[in-house]
């Protein structure tokens, strides 16, 4: 299939983790590979729309090139046209080929903030760290919300029971961190040691996947070599099912942060259940996790407007297009291919091996920067306790600046709720909003609804920004009325994130 692109034409889409290479222009020499998933680590889908109102889906993957003003398209596609805008094609789009059944993620993932365990204990995951952990957090100020133990907690893959040399009283531990007012979620992967009781007990069953020759397939990933459920299998799912329910049941666990699943770990010729695409199985892990209230998901194929959690890829704790510059843009991408329950990476950078550098010490700007870029996106989440490594003044700032979710959070619930409806973004490209006024470039600032424009400071050392303001509506900077339609230059000290609340 060969597109040729109109005149003036911006092509958003594919995949979130390239939401910083987007729009693709007349000028663009990109090829994604959505087939394989190459160099796609969150989320995904056959799914292309462009400024001049057209989009390009499939139910299945394809190979797009964008090559100096043509688009070539491997595999199946369609191309659907006439419908005005981005907006227009958007919601065409969802309308169409996403699945909204009204339902959202527990609404305290859009009300109060998620602490995760990693970048502070890594696989360090223990009992006495963990409560020492929240307890900090309340006593240092910051609100109850829902805290993820991370990768650690369990013996090995396939235990579905903590390690009993660092948890001593499992229950104990998460009736304490109820009393203190936070959710308790765990780290899960679809994965099985192949050294293990669990492997030996689930050998003679169908519910791990087996290569092409008929042997289980060990699987490479980035904490070594696993077995795979097959979810395909209704069988392994509600086997899984029960492993899960199991430790909510007995320890009081309210759900999980569901990691892995990427289609990179599974082949098109392997012997499963269902005989299906790579992307397909991440699917059937995504729609598993999907069931559970309290989830997470990074991996996700082709689920527009399933109430998931997508958090971003891991970012690096640094200022440039793998760190700080990448939030905005993938989770405007994110948005747009209905994965709207968002949340950036962990505030600070959830990339662990730069915190174990040589010589790493702690950017408080960056920091500071990035919980800006955070706080008014769907969700935020932190992990490094900001009480621990910032100075008496920048932690005053975080608890300032935090409060703009809390303030915003019956908004936030309210676009949620209309994203699960109707399938708008709560995060909206400003050209999604405002079409022809030039704003299909403008990736650094976004639209929260359709009346609250963002423009956090992502630069390092800059107390300054240029913000892009549409016409035809009355702008508002708290109490002082600004004329739209130009570009402004405002000041934004370190502590301070430029909104502004538009009156059309």
């Amino acid at each position: 299939m060969e597109i040729k692109f109109l005149e003036n034409e911006y092509w958003y889409g594919g995949a979130a983790h390239f939401g910083k290479a987007m729009p693709y222009d007349e000028n663009s020499l990109a090829k994604i590979d959505l087939v394989t998933g190459e160099d796609i680590y969150d989320q995904y889908s056959p799914l292309y729309i462009s400024s001049k109102g057209r989009y390009i889906h499939s139910e299945k993957p394809f190979v797009i090139e964008f090559c100096k003003g043509t688009i070539h398209i491997t595999g199946d596609a369609e191309l659907s046209e006439g419908h005005g805008s981005l907006k227009g094609a958007q919601l065409a789009a969802a309308k169409k080929h996403f699945q909204l059944n009204g339902e959202i993620p527990d609404e305290s993932f859009f009300t109060k903030p998620q602490y995760n365990t990693w970048i502070e204990l890594m696989y360090n995951q223990n009992q006495k760290q963990i409560l020492e952990y929240a307890h900090s957090l309340k006593s240092s100020g910051m609100p109850g919300g829902i805290l993820m133990i991370d990768e650690g907690w369990a013996p090995d893959y396939g235990v579905f029971d903590f390690c009993p040399r660092k948890f001593s009283d499992p229950k104990a531990m998460t009736d304490e961190l109820h009393s203190l007012g936070f959710k308790v979620m765990l780290w899960m992967t679809p994965h099985i040691s192949p050294d293990s009781d669990c492997f030996r007990a689930l050998r003679n069953t169908d519910y791990l996947i087996k290569d092409k020759n008929g042997e289980f397939a060990v699987r490479k990933w980035w904490d070594g070599f696993s077995c795979i459920l097959d979810l395909s299998n209704p069988d392994a799912a509600q086997w899984f099912r029960t492993q899960l329910e199991g430790l909510m049941e007995k320890y009081g666990i309210d759900g999980f942060k569901f990691d892995a699943g990427g289609s990179y770990l599974y082949s098109a010729d392997d012997q499963t259940y269902i005989v299906q695409e790579s992307c397909e199985h991440t699917k059937a892990f995504d729609s598993f996790g999907q069931s559970f209230k309290f989830n997470e998901l990074r991996s996700v194929w082709n689920c527009g407007g399933l109430p998931i959690v997508c958090r971003l890829q891991d970012k690096t704790p640094t200022w440039d297009e793998n760190g700080i510059r990448a939030l905005i843009p993938n989770m405007l991408a994110q948005g747009l291919l209905g994965y709207y329950f968002g949340c950036p990476d962990m505030i600070g950078g959830g990339e662990y091996s730069r915190f174990l550098s040589e010589g790493y010490r702690t950017d408080e700007e960056l920091y500071l920067r990035w919980l800006e870029a955070s706080v008014l996106c769907p969700m935020m989440q932190f992990s490094i306790s900001p009480k621990r490594i910032l100075s008496p003044e920048s932690f005053d700032a975080v608890l300032r600046i935090s409060k703009k979710h809390t303030e915003l959070a019956d908004t936030i619930i309210k676009l949620a709720k209309n994203a699960a409806v109707c399938g708008e973004p709560i995060m909206r490209y400003m050209e999604y909003e405002f079409p022809g006024q030039g704003f299909e470039k403008v990736t650094d600032q976004f639209m929260l609804g359709d009346d609250l424009l963002v423009a956090p400071v992502i630069s390092r050392g800059c107390t300054q920004r240029t913000v892009k303001l549409p016409s035809g509506c009355r702008i508002f900077r708290g109490e002082e009325e600004i004329t739209g339609g130009k570009t402004i230059t405002v000041n934004a000290a370190v502590d301070e994130l430029p909104v502004f609340r538009l009156c059309r």
